[in-house]
């Protein structure tokens, strides 16, 4: 008779702090992250030749990176929802890596605005289903005190998605003429090898993610249902200052993202390759440090009852001086400082979201409550903040001025993430965890 094999949601941990989950299918959650994220952020690191290539705006671009992305990702999210609530995770989320990554090549294949537009919108269509799915993995397989700690590595694989898009992207296009002789016919540019080379990463991940056991599926037993009105009736005031202050925090963020390269380029005269990598360096080390202070932090507050409320409050406040200096400094020192120190700060609040919802969300309801909220945060940050940057610096601030552009779209986001937040503090005084049984 073979020991039992103990839960790692209910097995005892020492004390201290470990980089290592206790459930270690959070690394291959966080490495479909990574790959998401890098798939979706090539488009901010070749946007320059994608601008020239298919003559497109600034709006256009911010339209083809951030709207087109958004308005799939969102429409889906509420069917996503109810799926991850009933069906095999690990199986949705390789459905979707196999969607995302055919819809990269297909990017890379576009030759006008319409192609590239519909290339992004089933990007969206494929990624809609992912953190939703690992993100209720992550909180019914950690234990409830180290719950912070597994969403921030799995936020953390985002980061180094950004930062690999970033870095590796930035060295290749160092290393690769601007037309790639392939042997097909005419050279093929730069950027669209960049997009092609991303499938094949997405084809093995698929097939590691269908080996992932989900313990919580295929048993003889369909899982409860929770009714979700009746909860998010009671608990409204709650989730309306958390969502409207983690649409901020990701607002900033995205903004940031998807125009800091072309910031550089612009503002400081840095080559595309340089501003890449540069910015790929600040990303893979500061998000991820950010992620993991917000992680333990809201683990320790988390076992007193406490909500991630306080942790967002602070990761706004903190990064406003920061956000303004980013826009108006001229000294590439300085904003190189600043955009590390702001990526660092935003790192901490985006996990305090993530995380916090999953505490305060009981385990029946997470991915019915999950997936509209991504919905509503990634349609700010994407669809709305990235073209409206881009139509500031059309219309009012000009190309040369991108970092007032960039600064004009922040300050909305941050004052009604402040203002969320102050308003709902009776709320987010409360413990925020939800009855042990139905947490778990």
């Amino acid at each position: 008779m073979h020991p039992a094999t103990p839960d790692p949601v209910r097995a005892s941990r020492p004390g201290g702090f470990s980089l290592a989950p206790a459930w270690p299918g959070v690394w291959l959650l966080a490495a479909a992250h990574l790959l998401a994220f890098a798939d979706r952020f090539i488009a901010a690191l070749v946007a320059p030749a994608i601008k020239a290539d298919l003559a497109l705006s600034d709006f256009e671009l911010g339209l083809a990176q951030g709207t087109a992305f958004v308005a799939t990702y969102a429409v889906a999210s509420l069917a996503v929802g109810p799926l991850v609530d009933r069906v095999h995770r690990p199986r949705l989320i390789a459905g979707g890596i196999l969607v995302w990554g055919l819809a990269s090549l297909a990017c890379g294949l576009a030759t006008g605005l319409g192609e590239f537009v519909l290339g992004r919108a089933v990007l969206g269509l494929g990624q809609a289903v992912l953190t939703p799915a690992a993100l209720a993995l992550i909180a019914a397989r950690q234990p409830p005190d180290r719950i912070g700690h597994g969403v921030s590595l799995y936020t953390a694989g985002a980061t180094l998605g950004r930062g690999t898009a970033l870095m590796l992207g930035g060295g290749l296009l160092a290393l690769l003429p601007a037309a790639v002789p392939l042997g097909l016919g005419a050279p093929v540019a730069a950027w669209r090898v960049l997009f092609a080379l991303s499938v094949l990463p997405n084809l093995v991940l698929a097939a590691l993610m269908l080996r992932l056991p989900d313990p919580d599926r295929g048993g003889r037993r369909p899982a409860r249902r929770t009714a979700l009105a009746p909860w998010l009736a009671r608990h409204a005031g709650r989730y309306a200052a958390i969502a409207i202050a983690g649409t901020a925090v990701t607002l900033v963020v995205q903004t940031t993202n998807a125009w800091a390269v072309t910031l550089l380029v612009r503002r400081f005269g840095l080559p595309l390759s340089s501003a890449g990598m540069l910015f790929g360096v600040i990303v893979a080390v500061a998000a991820p440090l950010g992620q993991f202070t917000g992680g333990r932090l809201l683990d320790r507050t988390a076992r007193r009852g406490l909500p991630g409320g306080r942790l967002i409050l602070g990761s706004l406040l903190g990064t406003l001086p920061l956000a303004a200096t980013l826009g108006l400094t001229d000294r590439l020192a300085l904003a190189l400082a600043a955009l590390a120190a702001l990526i660092f700060g935003l790192g901490i609040g985006s996990v305090a979201t993530l995380a916090g919802l999953q505490i305060m969300t009981p385990r029946a309801l997470r991915g019915r409550v999950t997936a509209p909220f991504m919905a509503c945060i990634t349609l700010a940050g994407f669809g709305l903040g990235p073209p409206l940057v881009g139509l500031l610096a059309d219309r009012v601030f000009g190309e040369a001025a991108l970092g007032h552009a960039l600064l004009a779209a922040s300050l909305p986001a941050y004052g009604a993430g402040l203002v969320a937040l102050l308003l709902g503090a009776r709320y987010l005084g409360r413990p925020a965890a939800p009855a042990a049984g139905m947490c778990r």
